[in-house]
Parts: C-alpha cells; sequence; structure tokens
C-alpha cells in the first residue's frame, strides 16, 4: 500500500473528527481547564491515533494494509468492535475522573455518551468511504 493513500487516509480521519469535536462540543460540560479549540483538537488527534490503531490492528489480523482498498463486513465488525471497546473505556475513565461531564442534551446509554460511543467507527467507516471514493475518482 502506498504511503500517501495512508496519508490521505488521516487526514480525511482529522477532517471527519475535528467536524465531529466541534458541532457535538454543545453536549459535554468540559472540567478540563484546557482552551475549547485547543482541547477539541488535541480531541481530534487522539481520534486520529485511535483510528489509525484499529486500523493496523486490522492489518495485523489480515496479514496486510490492502483491506483498506476493500473492506469486508469482518473489517466493519472489528471496527465497530475497537471502537466501541476503547470508547467505552475513555468515557468511563474521563467522566469518573472529572474530566468532563454529559449536558442534558447528551444521549446516552448506561451513563456513557452516545455522541462518543459512535464517533470512531463513524468516523473510520466514512473515512474508509472517502477513500474510496477518492480513488475512483482519482483525483
Amino acid at each position: 500500500m502506498k504511503k500517501l493513500k495512508i496519508v490521505l487516509l488521516l487526514v480525511i480521519v482529522f477532517i471527519l473528527n475535528i467536524i465531529w469535536e466541534f458541532s457535538h462540543y454543545q453536549f459535554y460540560i468540559d472540567l478540563t481547564g484546557i482552551p475549547p479549540t485547543t482541547h477539541l483538537i488535541i480531541a481530534s488527534l487522539t481520534d486520529v491515533f485511535l483510528i489509525g490503531l484499529i486500523f493496523m490492528l486490522i492489518s495485523l489480523i489480515n496479514k496486510s494494509p490492502k483491506w483498506i482498498d476493500k473492506p469486508g463486513l469482518k473489517d466493519y465488525t472489528f471496527i465497530i468492535i475497537f471502537s466501541l471497546i476503547i470508547s467505552t473505556i475513555i468515557e468511563l475513565y474521563s467522566v469518573s475522573r472529572g474530566r468532563w461531564a454529559y449536558t442534558s442534551a447528551m444521549p446516552t446509554i448506561f451513563g456513557i455518551g452516545l455522541s462518543p460511543l459512535i464517533q470512531l467507527f463513524t468516523t473510520g467507516i466514512v473515512s474508509l468511504s472517502l477513500l474510496k471514493l477518492i480513488n475512483r475518482t482519482n483525483i
């Protein structure tokens, strides 16, 4: 797999997560003391790292990163499972440590915010779809 394709994928992941973080910030009470813009950029970079880690794990499972060109049901299932595990751990840890809380507008499942729970797999899967679209149009 060409390095440029991986870099493009990570750029797409970053852009989608910046959009997600800024548009969903209203659902949080930020208790970190970090300025909001700085916090959201750091969160987006962390999201890129986590999604990149998930993609690397799937590449190890598939013994090749070529799955990114044609992800299958198994790959999407792994993305969803790994994302849910990572998101759940981060949210439980951060809320219990007082890093942030949810506003009343945040829907929750078992006390975990729905937005962060679905973010990683949503932006990861959409990123793969956008990369596929870009590859088809040869942009």
